[in-house]
């Protein structure tokens, strides 16, 4: 059940729209030397700045929109007496012996120690969701002397408390002490945090407000979610957090409005997509795909040749007649418009009137016994081709 709970509280930071500038809420990080002498480094305190005695703080985080970053190259300094993340670890009774204890490096929601010990009618300790996957996590960070600490996750992290926790109102001078980290060396990055002006909760301030060592930063640097790339549609120039929104043209060709970003001829159709050729439907070279027409429409000539030259093909037959040999049809002797009369007679070479003719019109003849071409031969009674006949001595 506390695991949906923190779950659910994650989720606010990536639901719930960013604000718009707000000037207050500033960050405040105050450098001091440590409490115990023999603790090497300075001690800073994050403390946010209040608007209102009412205002509440709920929670700061990090996630993927929203980095919380501290880094601190040299590390940060852990007392072993701490062996939380959270200033619930500091229990006064032990400063005296351990005064180091003082100077431990911790997160909290305006509590200097357990709140089961503090001052503040209602104090919670506050709670902490994280991801696993950071590295190191946002406790892990407080508790082992880590030198940076990026929570950049979907899932992120955050340390908080409820509304109805006394310390979750600012304290007597009406600010909230957020975190104290010691280090000997240089502390920057970025924070991240939530507040209900005047106790709303629905009414809830974002703030992301950068820092570079001790000073007053932010006021006017609370995090405007939206498209944080200039090359898309919906860009948004006073956007610092990119909330994945951003929209893009739906082809290279096309503007944000669908309309082509080349389109020389008003037709509607992108230069780039245009296809050159013939439009006109009654064209021998008609191009059903084309866009535009080239001007290479045409027609067939007299021949049938799409595009052709010829001007008369009287025969039709496929040839033009200024070089057809024939305009017309040859006959079977191959004579041009002929009548089959120059190759027609006896085809027969072994026949007597024989003169080369291809077709035969059954008008051969044959040498009879007497020599005579197409003769009758012997006459009936004669004996010899000059038409003698036997006498009665035979």
């Amino acid at each position: 059940m506390r695991t949906n709970i923190c779950l659910a509280f994650m989720a606010l930071f990536a639901l719930v729209p960013f604000t718009g500038i707000n000037a207050q809420y500033s960050l405040t990080v105050e450098a001091s030397a440590p409490a115990d002498a023999t603790t090497p480094g300075t001690v800073y305190r994050f403390y946010v700045n209040a608007n209102d005695a009412t205002d509440k703080m709920s929670a700061v985080f990090g996630n993927n929109e929203a980095h919380l970053v501290i880094n601190t190259p040299d590390g940060i300094f852990n007392s072993p007496f701490n062996t939380g993340w959270s200033a619930a670890g500091i229990n006064p009774l032990f400063l005296p012996a351990f005064p180091s204890l003082a100077d431990d490096s911790y997160a909290t929601i305006n509590l200097e120690g357990p709140a089961s010990m503090s001052t503040v009618a209602g104090a919670a300790d506050p709670s902490i969701v994280e991801d696993p996957a950071l590295v190191p996590t946002i406790s892990g960070y407080f508790i082992g002397g880590g030198t940076l600490l990026d929570v950049n996750t979907l899932t992120g992290g955050s340390w908080y408390v409820l509304n109805t926790a006394g310390n979750a109102l600012p304290d007597a001078n009406n600010r909230w002490l957020i975190a104290q980290v010691t280090t000997t060396g240089s502390i920057s990055g970025q924070i991240n945090y939530q507040i209900f002006p005047l106790g709303v909760g629905s009414d809830q301030v974002q703030m992301s407000v950068s820092f570079d060592g001790a000073g007053e930063f932010g006021g006017s640097n609370n995090v405007v979610s939206g498209c944080t790339d200039a090359s898309a549609c919906n860009f948004d120039a006073d956007a610092d957090s990119d909330d994945g929104s951003c929209t893009y043209p739906a082809d290279a060709t096309l503007d944000c409005d669908g309309n082509c970003v080349n389109d020389a001829d008003g037709d509607g159709i992108c230069d780039e997509n245009e296809i050159l050729g013939c439009t006109l439907e009654a064209a021998c070279n008609y191009n059903p795909a084309a866009t535009d027409n080239d001007g290479s429409c045409a027609q067939e000539d007299a021949a049938g040749v799409c595009g052709g030259s010829c001007q008369a093909d009287d025969d039709a037959d496929g040839i033009c007649d200024d070089i057809d040999d024939c305009i017309g049809s040859l006959d079977a002797c191959g004579v041009c418009n002929g009548d089959n009369s120059s190759c027609t007679g006896c085809a027969d070479a072994t026949a007597c009137n024989y003169e080369g003719a291809t077709i035969d019109d059954g008008s051969c003849l044959y040498a009879d016994e007497c020599g005579v071409c197409g003769g009758s031969g012997i006459a009936d009674g004669a004996c010899d081709c000059d038409g003698n006949v036997l006498d009665e001595c035979g």
